[in-house]
């Protein structure tokens, strides 16, 4: 698909950030493994995160996956967004109350709910290149956007928890 060749350093980029970040979210867990550990709630937030960053490194394997034809791309998005979501839907079923996170302002990007705007970003970003136009790949820039902001602030909430969280 001619449009897609076009998002190859947005993909490369995109790939990078969320292997770094995932790394990261790695390094914050294990530092706080015992305290991550006890609390089911910040269980729920590190495999969220994770969800979180694992979609754009997903989304840039798609793009970067060399001829495709439209059709494929928008499918391989749609499916990755969708599997994210159901992901996202059973970690929040395990997350049984709020955390003390979920009330700061940075708390609404903690939100499972914020997740499932970034797969129905992925949605509908497939959806849109599948029936043929490119342009739908401009949705993938808020969908990364989002989830490394969220995913970001959550894993700083592992490394420097509020004192609320310990």
């Amino acid at each position: 698909m001619a449009g897609v060749v076009d998002w190859e350093s947005f993909g490369v980029m995109t790939g990078g950030a969320s292997g770094a970040l995932t790394g990261l979210l790695f390094v914050a867990v294990s530092l706080n493994a015992d305290r991550i550990a006890r609390h089911p709630g910040l269980r729920a937030i590190a495999a969220q995160t994770l969800v979180l960053f694992i979609a754009p490194l997903v989304m840039a394997a798609v793009l970067l996956t060399p001829r495709q034809p439209g059709r494929a791309v928008g499918a391989e998005l749609m499916a990755a967004g969708l599997c994210g979501g159901l992901s996202l839907f059973v970690i929040g079923r395990r997350r049984r109350a709020p955390t003390p996170a979920d009330e700061r302002p940075a708390g609404v990007f903690d939100r499972r709910d914020t997740g499932i705007v970034v797969m129905l970003l992925l949605v509908v970003s497939g959806a849109v290149v599948a029936s043929g136009t490119p342009a739908g790949l401009y949705v993938l820039l808020p969908a990364s956007l989002v989830a490394f902001v969220s995913g970001v602030l959550s894993a700083w909430n592992f490394l420097l928890p509020p004192p609320d969280m310990l």
